[in-house]
């Protein structure tokens, strides 16, 4: 196994929010914030329930704002742009996890170290490169695009904000906030879908099928997301943290690609006129 990382097994707390908005201790009691990896020989084995972490709910926002300006395929990547530079960071020890068994109700991850990519400062930092470089490289899309694709990004880290437990920095060395909402798996799930769902209700408000294409095209990529999802929160947990970096990887390339053949397939509706 990769120096820095383990996978351990113990029993999480199973009252809805516990350790809500609190530092939290890891599988063998050292606090929250300490990098050095206890890797635990013991294991303890967890009868219940398995889970993943939020997922699909990201793509929303992305859904919400796809139009001519933003298309939806870009959005998917903004959205995800956090969790696409932690994969490398897992896979290069910048950052580190532990697979630690049902460590929430809803995901068997330990995220102790990841302040590059998810604390408050450079969630800030990351959304405006993003959304400068976007304004630059797609012209057409203009400074409105580039500051649509910023928000994006940073609605990555609002939404972890309510669904982490506290393990998000708000800055380097600072303290570590999350509302827990992972806590309360039934309550998590629903959220996923609820903002998926409400954002591709507004896309689908905005955009016609061009053919039959357009439907087959956006009914597959949402298909998939739920299954993706279900399998996230009711299958097993990773066997390593590499295995879920490139996972993560994989799944974002995916859906980013079926994104692209929805935009291919579908047209954006003109404003009627006054």
């Amino acid at each position: 196994m990769t120096a820095g990382f383990s996978v351990v097994k113990r029993c999480a707390a199973s009252s809805p929010f516990a350790g809500l908005g609190s530092s939290h201790r890891t599988a063998r009691g050292a606090p929250d914030g300490l990098d050095a990896d206890p890797n635990p020989s013991a294991s303890l084995v967890c009868r219940g329930n398995e889970g993943e972490r939020m997922f699909i709910g990201h793509y929303g926002p992305a859904a919400a704002v796809a139009g001519s300006r933003v298309k939806l395929w870009h959005g998917f990547v903004a959205v995800q742009f956090l969790d696409i530079l932690w994969a490398p960071a897992i896979l290069t020890g910048v950052e580190k996890v532990r697979i630690v068994e049902r460590f929430t109700a809803s995901n068997h991850f330990d995220l102790y170290h990841m302040p590059y990519t998810h604390s408050l400062l450079m969630a800030g930092v990351w959304s405006v490169i993003a959304g400068g470089l976007y304004a630059l490289v797609r012209r057409q899309a203009g400074v409105i695009g580039g500051i649509i694709i910023g928000a994006l990004v940073f609605s990555h880290w609002l939404l972890d904000f309510v669904t982490h437990k506290p393990d998000l920095a708000l800055w380097f060395g600072g303290p570590k906030v999350g509302l827990g909402l992972w806590e309360n798996r039934p309550l998590a799930v629903s959220a996923e879908f609820a903002f998926v769902v409400a954002g591709f209700a507004i896309y689908l408000a905005r955009t016609s099928a061009r053919g039959a294409g357009g439907t087959l095209s956006l009914a597959l990529l949402f298909v998939l997301m739920a299954v993706a999802q279900l399998i996230g929160n009711f299958g097993p947990p990773p066997g390593s943290p590499n295995e879920a970096a490139y996972s993560a990887i994989g799944s974002y390339v995916v859906f980013a690609a079926l994104a692209a053949w929805v935009d291919a397939t579908r047209d954006v509706k003109s404003a009627p006129k006054a």
